[in-house]
């Protein structure tokens, strides 16, 4: 088996690779196409490939010297002042190398930049405009300042479609020779929830942890945090059918297993969103049990006997149905 970490290993190295964002990429093969592009601000979650695409430009653009005209920073390392003064201002004053009159930066997580560091980088961005072009990836397009986010063109990348993610951990286990199930496939997209990279984390983690080399949904669900949606359904329709003990058996076996009340309540919501009730009204009664016993657990209240608090919740509900 090949130890190398999966991520780094099938990470796109075209923006053709890149799958899921085919809007966006259309767009910036066009830039390649005309070697020239404004500066550009890459908005989206966690695993969208956003990274991604912008070390894809550089190498598309720029061919064998890419490294050499391409620099990587991370703001949520540096996210000061003293970052934009100093590397960035020095790397943007020098001249590209090659065909191409710029070079790229790229500043991701530029949402953890500090308000002084970003009206540093504005300057930065106006003085050095004719031989560097930044690259901004961030989480919340809403957190850059105006004067930066006027100042580049804004891409929103989509979450990763479920079949998409599918078909990304299924091309990885053909290549690396790894049996997988398909309901385990499917337990891998549920859970990344369109963050490819989260997708392939889990994938690496069962390939290194399996025993006979294929990865079942039991595997899955055993390396994540996640709970296995009949385990949820059962907590709600149990307490719904004013079997108190039997939802509480199953919240209690969940923690004694390790799982956080943070995640236990984050599934219960998504399946209760998910519940197929006649009445409607009912959901929307869940989701109010849920939200204040995750506000209350937050605010330092024991998780046990808030459990019990929203079991005995359901189980009145349950009675009115």
């Amino acid at each position: 088996m090949n130890d190398k970490i999966l991520i780094e290993k099938y990470r796109p190295n075209k923006l053709d690779e890149i799958i899921g964002q085919d809007v966006i990429v259309k767009k910036l093969k066009r830039y390649v196409e005309m070697k020239n592009m404004p500066n550009l601000l890459f908005a989206g979650s966690a695993g969208v490939s956003k990274t991604t695409a912008a070390m894809c430009i550089a190498k598309e653009m720029y061919g064998n010297e890419w490294q050499l005209n391409f620099k990587e920073l991370n703001a949520s390392d540096t996210r000061g002042i003293d970052v934009i003064r100093d590397d960035v201002k020095d790397y943007a004053a020098v001249s590209s190398i090659g065909d191409v009159s710029f070079k790229i930066i790229l500043l991701d997580e530029a949402d953890s930049l500090t308000k002084d560091a970003m009206s540093a980088l504005r300057r930065t961005m106006e003085k050095y405009s004719s031989s560097c072009r930044f690259i901004l990836t961030c989480n919340y397009s809403s957190k850059i300042i105006e004067p930066i986010s006027s100042r580049t063109s804004v891409f929103r990348f989509k979450k990763i479609k479920s079949e998409d993610i599918m078909k990304i951990c299924k091309n990885v286990c053909d290549q690396e020779k790894i049996k997988i199930d398909s309901e385990a496939l499917e337990a891998i997209a549920y859970i990344s929830e369109g963050d490819a990279r989260k997708a392939i984390g889990i994938l690496d983690t069962a390939r290194l942890t399996t025993e006979n080399n294929t990865i079942t949904i039991k595997d899955i669900y055993e390396i994540s945090s996640y709970i296995e949606p009949k385990l949820i359904i059962d907590i709600i329709k149990k307490a719904l059918s004013k079997e108190f003990f039997a939802s509480l058996t199953i919240i209690v076996n969940l923690i004694m297993d390790g799982i956080s009340a943070e995640d236990i309540l984050k599934q219960l919501m998504t399946r209760t969103l998910e519940l197929n009730v006649p009445d409607k009204r009912i959901n929307v009664e869940l989701v109010d049990i849920i939200g204040e016993t995750d506000w209350r657990i937050s605010e330092g209240a024991n998780e046990l006997i808030m459990f019990k608090w929203m079991i005995a919740k359901m189980v009145k509900l349950g009675s009115l149905i």
